[in-house]
């Protein structure tokens, strides 16, 4: 035990510095779109927004993706935004392929290192945050969340 609750501490804190900690208010952001529109975050306030960061080598994320394009054809109308941002920028070219095949009518777009950094680094993918009406970061999810999870927070965000 004497030997483990030091270890235990160390991790947490390694963890910690890696980035597992993210902003409460969300970061004002800006990304050009697939569309060629130029986006700012704060230009959703007032709608319940995800943030999904993925890459083009990661199954759940492709997973996720098409399930996240299912979310927002069904709650755009009562005030859900999606923003997809791709963490591996020197895959772009395949980029208008995904959106394509997984039926995105969202804004998709690349992820640099300074919006990665504003979201308190992304390490992995996919990595995707909810923010509420108000512009603040309600829920870090790290790792494949499951559609039926993800609907369920969709729904308790927009107060369905």
């Amino acid at each position: 035990m004497r030997r483990t609750l030091p270890f235990l501490l160390l991790s947490l804190v390694f963890l910690w510095s890696m980035g597992f900690s993210y902003p409460k208010k969300a970061p004002e952001i800006k990304f050009a779109g697939l569309d060629g529109k130029e986006y700012r975050l704060s230009d959703f306030r007032g709608r319940v927004v995800i943030v999904n960061f993925f890459a083009s080598h990661c199954p759940p994320c492709m997973v996720e993706l098409k399930e996240l394009a299912k979310l927002y054809r069904k709650y755009k109308n009562d005030g859900l935004v999606i923003v997809s941002l791709m963490t591996d920028t020197e895959a772009a070219p395949l980029l208008p392929q995904i959106v394509e095949a997984k039926g995105i009518t969202y804004p998709v777009g690349l992820a640099s290192e300074e919006i990665m950094r504003a979201f308190g680094n992304i390490y992995i993918t996919p990595t995707t945050f909810i923010i509420d009406r108000e512009g603040q970061v309600v829920k870090r999810l790290v790792g494949y969340a499951g559609e039926k999870y993800l609907e369920k927070k969709v729904r308790e965000y927009l107060g369905k």
